[in-house]
């Protein structure tokens, strides 16, 4: 490897000063941009539209396409393509962006596609984990501290929200919206909203119960929880018609950020959302 600010394969492209890692077999094409202790392993291609943050690695045999914007102290394992073109027929060429949040760790041959014209950009937040052989389509948004377990199939549109869970091999509709710190069972097929904080089970798919070690491992507090809890059922259990819920909900939690959020995530809600399991 070459531990220099400079690389005889890539004579053209900007390279930080400090210490870089490029291997001689990786390919980097003119106007890439790299930032300080950048490691680039063999076989990886790096086109010329492509900005990469400080401190990131990025293994072998990696596509890195033209409008990736990759943060820094994030890793990049094999085979693993961001910013390649949507699948999306509509798509005529326009600039769009793939953008990756720092010290996000996205595994072997996961593929995150750029936008298109619609939003201009797929994006990925802060200290993700996008787990092997997983597919984000064009124009996805995913929030901070998600988890994405292996060979997700993420179709385009869909928004994640932070701290969510998804387990492996879940298929998402397009233009689907799953809410913050919801987790979602394996295997799930997803072709409605999942509102902020939801435990989702696949056997049937319904939400089992409010995501509550999640939220108590993301610092939640037992009274938030409890008002959390609470407002699930007035939402799904006492009987109420959607509107007279969130009335009551408004009313009986005037001031809770958390709740709030899950009244506006509901009325915001075009798809539909998941509906909490009878028994």
């Amino acid at each position: 490897m070459s531990d220099n600010n400079s690389c005889s394969c890539c004579p053209a492209a900007s390279v930080a000063a400090g210490m870089t890692a490029i291997h001689p077999a990786a390919i980097i094409e003119p106007g890439a941009q790299l930032g300080v202790n950048v490691t680039i392993g063999p076989y990886t291609v790096i086109e010329r539209d492509v900005e990469i943050g400080d401190g990131t690695e990025i293994g072998p045999h990696a596509m890195i396409c033209n409008g990736a914007r990759i943060g820094p102290r994030c890793r990049i394992f094999q085979g693993a393509s961001i910013g390649q073109e949507p699948q999306d027929k509509k798509y005529a060429g326009e600039k769009t962006l793939a953008v990756i949040g720092e010290e996000t760790l996205i595994r072997e041959y996961a593929t995150i596609n750029r936008g298109t014209a619609a939003t201009g950009e797929t994006r990925v937040g802060k200290r993700g984990w996008i787990m092997a052989y997983c597919h984000i389509a064009h124009d996805c948004s995913v929030g901070d501290d998600a988890t994405i377990s292996n060979a997700l199939a993420m179709a385009g549109h869909v928004t994640v929200g932070n701290g969510v869970t998804i387990s492996g091999v879940v298929t998402i509709n397009q233009f689907v919206r799953i809410g913050d710190y919801a987790m979602v069972g394996a295997r799930a097929r997803v072709a409605s909203d999942i509102v902020p904080y939801a435990l989702v089970g696949t056997e049937p798919m319904r939400i089992v119960s409010i995501n509550k070690v999640g939220l108590e491992r993301r610092g939640f507090t037992p009274g938030q929880i409890n008002n959390i809890k609470s407002a699930y059922k007035i939402l799904f259990r006492d009987g109420l018609s959607l509107n007279d819920a969130l009335t009551k909900i408004n009313t009986d939690f005037p001031d809770d950020e958390n709740v709030k959020n899950l009244t506006g995530f509901v009325k915001g809600s075009e798809k539909g959302f998941l509906r909490m399991r009878d028994d």
